[in-house]
């Protein structure tokens, strides 16, 4: 800078009349003094001007400028900073600001870990295209203070969440920028009409992304669809590593939005799950050998939104891990007032419960947006990985600290595991005065009287009151029976059958294959169907183990007209049986079955399923614990024209190799 020319300072508008070289070296610069008459005078070069008595003043109005410019910026700079945080949390760039509140790949937040939703941007608008670009990477991080290999999307975990309207057009663009891991992502819950190649389910629809490539998702959220749904990993047993995340479709304005006709001003998601500490390839593994036994193994922690707090104390000596104890942290719900809060199952193997501590849970939707009938309750459960319900949470007025307890359901958890607490609490305020670090070992509230029981939900609309009113009988009817088996001809390992079939993802994937091409791996009925007269379809799905299976339906959601648990031998029904136990009918609910994608199906009972087959495609079926359905717990539905299927998808044979 030329140094005979004018300096400016702070953006003030005063200016000094003489050369200065450095600040440092310029005592008027830097210093005050006290006028002789006891005014302060700043050493700064200032204008001057001329007392009555003739003495020239320093002009105080001339330093206290700069002073005034500085605060404004600083005013609209907060202003600025605060309306580009809420812009870019409702985009797709929202990860940049958030990856400023990381700390070991945790996201911190003066909004606490649970992820506060905006409604707002969504439900007033017309419906458009929504772009997102991910990219898919792998880092050591410590959700709940043990280091382990998480998946990362764009730097986060949990990934990002989705938020549109009913209409809108996602694209979703993946870079699957992994060293030598193939990945794919399905929409779980979405009905993705027309779009059976966007999926992603591995040998369904398509082969999964090859490390190093890319691949583009383009579907419709359907018109008719909203509620909490979420996206996860399809391929190999990547969801219990990390790879997923919320989506949430929004229901548009109608005669009253749902805040109004709840009575709520936020919405925070909760995505809650089980944790391993080793991978889940290593895990499945270990399942799928006979060291198993064809029991599941246990989990060593759990999460919500990609926070736990594991004691380093607990941890089991024969596996040793790397751990620093995590500071308590809180959800960020109103303490005060009425909270809609979605939770999503994102777990590998067990349901949960969860109980309002000095509050109250109110149900009011479930799966994808469907209504039920709820009270006011003290406790929710069991939700099964892969459900979802939707809560209007209220807290009481009460001098301990209100707290969310969740208690993992022991069916499943078969062996012992000392470093497990399966019964956790979260504070609910983000205040330091309301929970301590110690407050972790506070004792969980039993489950009483006060209790929603998921099993036996029911519609809240009667199914006359539906679009399309639920058949009183179906065209079709589809038997299953489910085990894990361990076979001498499969050297005992333990593996899932649907029937007599172990699944396998065939490659090139389904869709691009003729039916006479599909090996022997694959059990996928045919349902004939038309767009002028869609069939009904029942499907009765068998348990056979000792735990619940939690089934998932692609494409498509089913009315739960019957549920039966067994607690003496075994509880299967068939329709064609005539004698014998099996043959007992259940009485089936048609006046209000509640609506889902996600049902447990119960230890040693039953369920009977009825859906309208309006989509046409192939669509995976299969339970959402993952073990099962990476032992081959799995199967399809062909829901088509032809039976032969010849008319394929040629585009679901990219990144595929032609099977052994």
């Amino acid at each position: 800078m030329d140094k005979t020319k004018t300096v400016r300072r702070g953006s003030s508008a005063t200016f000094s009349k003489k050369p200065i070289s450095k600040w440092t070296d310029n005592v008027e610069a830097t210093q005050f003094l006290q006028g002789e008459d006891g005014e302060t005078q700043s050493l700064y070069p200032t204008g001057k001007k001329t007392s009555r008595d003739g003495v020239e003043r320093r002009d105080l109005s001339r330093w206290l400028q700069p002073v005034g410019v500085v605060l404004g910026m600083l005013v609209l700079a907060i202003i600025a900073f605060t309306s580009c945080d809420t812009l870019l949390r409702s985009s797709n760039l929202q990860f940049d600001v958030y990856n400023l509140f990381y700390i070991g790949g945790n996201r911190k937040s003066s909004h606490g870990i649970g992820i506060e939703l905006h409604p707002a941007n969504h439900v007033f608008r017309s419906q458009k295209t929504i772009t997102h670009y991910w990219t898919i990477t792998k880092d050591s991080i410590s959700p709940d203070g043990v280091s382990k290999k998480v998946y990362m999307v764009n730097g986060e975990f949990p990934g990002p969440t989705l938020q549109c309207r009913s209409g809108d057009r996602m694209i979703i663009h993946v870079t699957n920028s992994l060293v030598d891991e193939d990945v794919s992502i399905h929409w779980h819950g979405l009905r993705m009409r027309n779009a059976n190649l966007m999926d992603g389910a591995v040998g369904f629809t398509q082969c999964p992304i090859p490390a190093g490539r890319k691949f583009t998702y383009d579907f419709d959220i359907d018109h008719e669809q909203s509620g909490t749904f979420w996206w996860h990993a399809h391929a190999q047993s990547q969801r219990g590593d990390g790879m997923y995340g919320g989506l949430v479709i929004h229901k548009p304005v109608g005669p009253r939005s749902d805040m109004e006709l709840y009575g709520y001003k936020k919405e925070v998601l909760l995505l809650v799950g089980d944790w391993y500490h080793r991978s889940g390839a290593e895990v499945l593994d270990w399942f799928t050998s006979v060291r198993a036994f064809g029991n599941e193994p246990v989990p060593d922690s759990l999460l919500l939104n990609g926070v736990g707090k594991f004691s380093c104390s607990m941890a089991v000596p024969a596996r040793p891990v790397e751990c620093v104890e995590q500071p308590e942290q809180a959800l960020g719900l109103q303490a005060r007032g009425t909270t809609r809060i979605r939770i999503v199952n994102v777990g590998t193997l067990a349901g949960f419960t969860i109980r309002a501590g000095s509050g109250s849970f109110q149900p009011i939707t479930i799966d994808g947006g469907n209504l039920v009938e709820g009270r006011s309750v003290e406790s929710v459960g069991i939700i099964y990985p892969g459900e979802r319900v939707d809560l209007l949470s209220k807290w009481d007025a009460s001098p301990s600290p209100p707290r969310l307890h969740i208690s993992l359901d022991r069916e499943n958890l078969k062996y012992p595991n000392p470093a497990l607490r399966p019964d956790q609490s979260f504070p609910i305020l983000l205040s330091a005065d309301h929970y301590s670090n110690n407050s972790i070992e506070e004792p969980i509230p039993l489950i009483g009287e006060n209790h929603f029981d998921l099993a036996f939900a029911s519609a809240s609309l009667s199914s006359k009151d539906q679009e399309v009113p639920l058949a009183s009988t179906a065209q079709q009817t589809i038997l299953l029976y489910t085990k894990t088996q361990k076979l001498s001809i499969n050297a005992n390992h333990p593996q899932g059958f649907m029937n007599r079939t172990s699944w396998r993802p065939q490659s090139p994937a389904l869709i691009s294959l003729p039916r006479t091409s599909w090996d022997s791996n694959q059990l996928i009925p045919f349902i004939p169907s038309n767009t002028s007269s869609p069939p009904w379809v029942d499907i009765i799905i068998n348990n056979l183990d000792d735990g619940s299976h939690p089934f998932h339906l692609h494409g498509h959601a089913f009315y739960v007209l019957a549920s039966h648990r067994s607690e003496h031998g075994w509880g299967s029904y068939s329709p064609w049986a005539t004698t014998g136990s099996s043959a007992i009918a259940p009485k089936l609910n048609l006046e209000n079955p509640v609506l889902k994608d996600t049902v447990s199906v119960p230890r040693r009972g039953y369920v009977v399923l009825r859906f309208r087959a309006d989509n046409v495609g192939i669509w995976m079926f299969h339970c959402h614990v993952l073990f099962h359905q990476g032992s081959g717990m799995a199967m399809g539905l062909h829901v088509g024209a032809a039976q032969a299927h010849e008319d394929v998808d040629a585009r679901g044979s990219q990144f595929c190799t032609q099977s052994d």
